[in-house]
């Protein structure tokens, strides 16, 4: 987003009472553009043909910018017509200066280069220096905005001497602040960061608190361009706090957000954003701003797989940028419509020309990242064409920058270059090699994120190197080579130490606001209140907490070593484990057993898919008992014929390697997180542990037993939960339960820190728009995820009694956001908890079952399979970590 700051020049007054009252209104009109307006038009009722009124014409075209640009463009050119008709060629010069600005607003941009040509003729001689100097300021935003990066610092460059021998701090900070984020396009980001770092200490010194938007928003705009996305995150939260504070519209701020989210993988929540910021924009008549905006839309569309709205925004925006002669955008908008072509299928000669012509015309603009990605889709279009040696060629000059040392995102592209590039020239070593150099890169960048959700959403920018990565294994046979690829990209964020954002403060606060506020929304509604007050305040709430903890920096933890088979093999110790793997719609298993490892194909992962939405569906209202008799009857059929089509698409290629009461590990892949395994027929009776990868169970195998207390709880609305609390406490003399009013959610989340053993009987939420908000439902509000990253130890074992606990959001490379997962990368050991709905007295009697074999000193796999063995109605508890 091209930024700017539409500042105003400040006139030497002539002493006329008039005049003097027209200069100190356009002094105030950056802090207060509403009173400065209202003066303004006072002045101009007295008289509106003098000297003062062609300032408070300037004034009052300021004070209306940041609500209709064309009604402001209207009195700023009333403000040029007055003075030069009363004779005053710097009055006029000056109103030009920020008529220019405005004019590049709504995409005028030849009128504006006009008003500045015809205002730097008028500010000639020793005089008007410091306004000529304020002059090529808004002439350099100008030409930034139309791509003449070189002309801008020029004009720059002009000015700074100026403003510094006048000690114009409003202008030197607004010259700082837009410098520099043409620079941060342009790579530059410790010079674009020094210059943005200068502009803010300068606004502080001078106490230009009307500034603040603008400059945390650029300066969030440089971090963002020098991969810094927790530091950006937080600017752009600044920025946006400071315009809702202010007069001041923030649409460019979500455009700036969409982009973060974007790079951090995130695309469907940029597109969100970017869509809201050229809603705000185009209705404000901002069409600079708004093609830059729809452009940012397009690439998340993209990224988020959806080709043909990105085809539209695209050419939508590439037309914006024509009329408004900005060809650097337009080249990008173009590559933007050529992706999309080549996402849809299209391999032709005309898309290879075209590519090749809009990399060369990026480069020549200035881009980083958008050159090389045509180049790319150029490289494998003239590879699927069978120009073998000019696919080559485009991809040799992509590799080069795998070196940079620049942005993660460049240099991951370059090793997807350099991999297809060897795979082309017949090198599959090389071609590993090069794909495992990419991932690492990827972890680096990983790790240098905090919150769950760009921790988990990052592994995207990674998924067309695993998929390389895994195809290369396919094809090569080896089933060991296969595991170990798919462990390079599985569920890593769970493999990071976790970064737990400070509780001690805002965020706290804000957890336990959104606490109350969700138990009063239940608590009106059932009363028959008006609760949409309490829903706005509670989405706000939702989305000041993600913020807050997407501000959060990782620790940047070293890249991981491979997957250590022989540790592997030494750990399961005659337990078999079976990992499934996902390449498109091509489903596999690999079974690790007595040293062996052998991979099996499973067959379409949409036909899988269709079963388990149908026994989910039937586990659902079975539990829910929901519906006539005869639907119910209807839905235990549903039940038993899915369960039976699964355990043959699933384990039915297996046979041969799985003994009928071997202990198994299952690492699932995709919408199989969600799977009951222990409603499949071969899975009955049958010790199981759930893990979200190999290398996850490996870790928790590892997990020492520690001493420490044992915390019971439950939660309000459940009618067997207490009872179900009071049997199990039975069996742990020592333990205290939480319940009623004491069961809260901080009194709960102490209890179970450094717990052995935690049980907590309470309502579940899985929430599929936003899994961290997933909760646990307790005396006073939901206990979610963000509350539990704050724990510092948490239990060794979980048992959560609660319908949806162990669901998770799930991300490219098996990225897992959830509860259980959550408890899972704090360090528990072992969770229990259910993937489905569950019938409350079913859930009981399992559960009273279940603690009697643990007070027996029964492994908690073990514990649960026998439990389950005598209460097969509850299946959809699952044994997650390690067993």
């Amino acid at each position: 987003m091209t930024r700017s700051h539409d500042a105003v020049s400040v006139p030497i007054a002539d002493g006329s009472l008039r005049l003097a009252r027209a200069l100190e209104l356009l002094a105030a009109a950056e802090g207060d553009a509403v009173a400065a307006g209202a003066g303004a038009r006072e002045l101009l009722a007295e008289h509106d043909a003098d000297e003062a009124a062609t300032v408070a014409l300037r004034v009052l075209g300021l004070a209306l910018r940041d609500r209709d640009d064309a009604a402001a463009v209207a009195e700023t050119r009333r403000a040029v017509g007055t003075a030069e008709r009363l004779g005053l060629p710097l009055r006029a010069a000056q109103a030009r200066t920020s008529l220019l600005v405005m004019l590049s607003h709504l995409g005028r941009t030849r009128e504006a280069l006009r008003e500045a040509a015809l205002a730097e003729a008028a500010l000639q001689g020793p005089d008007a220096q410091l306004d000529l100097a304020r002059l090529r300021v808004n002439l350099g935003l100008v030409l930034q905005r139309l791509g003449r990066n070189a002309e801008a610092l020029e004009s720059y460059a002009a000015a700074e001497p100026v403003l510094l021998r006048h000690d114009d701090r409003r202008w030197q900070v607004i010259m700082l602040s837009l410098r520099g984020t043409m620079l941060a396009y342009q790579g530059k980001h410790e010079i674009a960061a020094d210059d943005l770092r200068r502009s803010i200490a300068l606004a502080e010194s001078a106490d230009m608190t009307d500034v603040g938007f603008n400059l945390h928003l650029n300066y969030g705009f440089v971090l963002l361009r020098a991969g810094r996305i927790p530091e950006a995150l937080q600017e752009i939260t600044r920025s946006l706090r400071a315009g809702e504070q202010s007069s001041h519209r923030v649409e460019a701020a979500y455009a700036d957000r969409a982009d973060a989210l974007l790079t951090a993988g995130l695309a469907v929540e940029a597109l969100e954003n970017a869509e809201r910021a050229v809603a705000g924009q185009l209705e404000r008549g901002r069409a600079f701003d708004a093609a830059e905006s729809r452009l940012m839309a397009a690439r998340a569309a993209l990224a988020a797989n959806q080709v043909g709205r990105a085809s539209a925004l695209a050419a939508d925006a590439r037309a914006d940028f024509t009329e408004q002669r900005r060809r650097t955008w337009s080249a990008w908008a173009w590559q933007v419509e050529l992706a999309a072509r080549y996402a849809e299928g299209e391999r032709t000669t005309e898309l290879l020309r075209e590519l090749i012509r809009c990399a060369t015309a990026l480069e020549r603009s200035g881009w980083l990242l958008s050159p090389q990605e045509a180049r790319l889709l150029a490289a494998r279009t003239a590879a699927a064409l069978g120009r073998r040696a000019q696919a080559a060629r485009l991809y040799g000059l992509i590799g080069e920058a795998r070196f940079s040392g620049g942005l993660a995102s460049l240099r991951i592209l370059a090793w997807e270059a350099e991999s297809e590039r060897r795979l082309l020239a017949g090198d599959r070593g090389g071609a590993g090699r090069a794909v495992t150099q990419g991932l690492r890169v990827l972890a680096e960048f990983a790790g240098t994120l905090g919150a769950t959700d760009l921790r988990a959403g990052s592994a995207a920018l990674g998924a067309d190197l695993a998929k390389a990565g895994l195809r290369l294994s396919l094809e090569g046979g080896s089933a060991r080579s296969l595991l170990v690829r798919a462990e390079q990209w599985r569920a890593a964020s769970l493999r990071r130490a976790p970064v737990r954002p400070a509780q001690s403060g805002q965020l706290a606060e804000l957890l336990a606001r959104l606490r109350y506020v969700t138990s009063q929304v239940s608590d009106d509604a059932l009363v028959g209140k008006d609760i949409r007050a309490l829903q706005r305040e509670r989405v706000k709430l939702e989305e000041e907490i993600r913020e807050l903890a997407r501000h959060t920096p990782g620790t940047q933890s070293s890249a991981e070593s491979p997957l250590d088979l022989r540790a592997l093999n030494g750990a399961l110790n005659g337990r078999t484990l079976v990992e499934y793997v996902r390449l498109e719609d091509e489903l596999h298993a690999i079974v690790v057993a007595d040293g062996r490892c052998t991979r099996h194909r499973i067959g379409s992962y949409q036909a899988v898919l269709k079963e388990l939405e149908s026994l989910r569906f039937a586990m659902g209202r079975i539990a829910r008992q929901h519906g006539s008799s005869r639907m119910l009857e209807g839905a235990r059929q549903i039940y038993q014929h899915a369960r039976k089509n699964l355990d043959g698409m699933l384990l039915g290629p297996l046979r041969k390697r799985l003994g009928d009461d071997e202990e198994l590990v299952l690492v699932p892949t995709g919408s199989l997180h969600a799977l009951a395994w222990a409603a499949l027929p071969s899975m009955e009776n049958r010790i199981l542990t759930v893990a979200p990868s190999a290398r996850s169970w490996l870790a928790a195998e590892q997990v020492p037993r520690r001493p420490g207390p044992v915390a019971l709880a439950h939660g309000p609305g459940l009618p067997h939960a207490e009872d179900e609390i009071a049997a199990i406490a039975k069996l742990y003399p020592d333990a205290e339960p939480l319940q009623g009013g004491r069961a809260a959610a901080e009194a709960v989340a102490a209890s179970w820190d450094g717990a052995r053993l935690a049980h907590l009987a309470a309502h579940g939420k899985f929430r599929k728009d936003n899994p961290l908000f997933s909760n646990l439902e307790l005396a006073d509000g939901p206990l979610t995820v963000y509350d539990l990253e704050s724990l510092g130890r948490a239990p060794r074992l979980l048992i959560l009694s609660a319908c949806d606990s162990a669901l998770s959001g799930i991300h490219p490379g098996d990225e897992l956001m959830g509860v259980a997962s959550a408890l899972l990368a704090l360090g528990s050991k072992t969770l229990i908890a259910s993937v489905a709905p569950v019938d409350d007295e079913y859930t009981r009697v399992l559960m009273t079952a279940l603690h009697t074999e643990l007070g027996a000193n029964v492994r908690p796999a073990q514990a649960l399979a026998k439990a389950q063995a005598e209460h097969p109605e509850a299946p959809a508890f699952i044994c997650l970590g390690s067993g």
